[in-house]
């Protein structure tokens, strides 16, 4: 559905976007994440049509996007959904149906059908300007997917959204691109609604893209420290290899030895990544089967999401997340001592330049 290579797009300000290659196939939800100011939003309006990218080639359905006589075939065949709705001051019936009244086209069934996919019909007469955030959003999305795009591209269409309010209109969102088959690319920093909608992910990162591929690959195994920070990796640790023997690895870092299973060889350096949720926490020695295993002291203890968030000291600063019921079972509080432990399997390593 799209192909880009070698896009090259640069400001006055200094900041450059450069993608060498992004492939995004019909029928898939794309995200690509990032902090502000990484590019996204550039990215996606050079998808758009809306800004000519320097260098480089883009090809949507098969075509030549940036040839002048392909624009607004392209431009008609997608619809952009920005983070702000933009409705007029006028009924949600009107809005939804204007990319069809601009068209020159009158199609009743497709505007009650989009106002029913995205559970507002029973606010078709009021004015747009009254509503809530989260009316306002699902309005957009209406008006975007009225026309049966072939292609609908996202901006941060979840923000300043509260979380009961942005996990609805995912569900919905996701149910009306399953059934209408558009290829959807979504930017955001959202990473917890791109996960939900997205078939894969890319990670982009002052204007380059890091690494693309399957959502749990990127945040299971990222390819850098900077992809691994963004994905949440809260322990990050230079190392070095010191042994290997049957892709079990004995890393040194943080003056303590781990044991992790990676393809390594002795005196590679590395990074060692250790997700939160990988790390268990516990009163006695006893490490369930996991090759890592250590004494610990409580540093802080601090509400993350449904969690808590609990730092611990043990050579090196290690995250754990845990369950409430966990905390006050354990008596967790800082200066507490506790052990940590986690799966060879649980640590990422990635080979670094020094």
């Amino acid at each position: 559905m799209i192909k880009l290579s070698n896009l090259r797009l640069g400001f006055d300000t200094g900041f450059s976007l450069a993608v060498d290659a992004l492939n995004i196939r019909e029928g898939e939800v794309f995200a690509i994440i990032g902090p502000n100011g990484a590019g996204k939003t550039t990215l996606l309006n050079a998808m758009a049509l809306l800004r000519e990218p320097a260098s480089g080639t883009l090809e949507i359905m098969g075509r030549d996007a940036l040839a002048p006589a392909n624009k607004m075939f392209l431009r008609r065949a997608m619809a952009v959904v920005f983070s702000q709705p933009y409705l007029t001051s006028d009924t949600v019936h009107y809005n939804v149906a204007l990319p069809l009244k601009l068209r020159g086209e009158n199609d009743p069934a497709a505007v009650g059908e989009a106002l029913e996919l995205f559970k507002i019909t029973h606010l078709k007469d009021r004015n747009a300007k009254t509503l809530s955030q989260g009316e306002s959003h699902r309005a957009a999305l209406a008006r975007a997917f009225v026309t049966r795009p072939k292609m609908v591209l996202l901006d941060e269409p979840f923000a300043s959204l509260d979380e009961r309010v942005k996990d609805s209109i995912i569900r919905d969102l996701r149910k009306v691109i399953k059934a209408t088959g558009a290829a959807v690319v979504l930017v955001t920093q959202d990473q917890g609604g791109a996960l939900t909608l997205c078939d894969k992910l890319a990670v982009l990162v002052n204007g380059r893209i890091l690494q693309q591929g399957e959502p749990q690959d990127i945040f299971s195994r990222p390819v850098s420290a900077e992809v691994a920070d963004f994905v949440g990796v809260e322990t990050i640790l230079p190392g070095k290899v010191v042994s290997q023997q049957d892709n079990l690895c004995a890393v040194e870092a943080g003056g303590l030895t781990l044991q992790a299973v990676a393809d390594c060889a002795p005196g590679d350096d590395v990074f060692v990544c250790i997700r939160p949720e990988a790390v268990s926490v516990s009163l006695g020695a006893d490490a369930g089967g996991r090759r890592n295993n250590f004494k610990a002291k409580v540093v802080a203890v601090a509400p993350w999401g449904l969690e808590y968030k609990v730092e611990l000291d043990c050579g090196f600063t290690l995250q754990a997340a845990v369950t409430k019921q966990l905390v006050d079972g354990l008596g967790l509080k800082p200066e507490a001592r506790v052990y940590s432990s986690f799966k060879a399997t649980a640590l990422h390593l990635i080979k670094r330049a020094i």
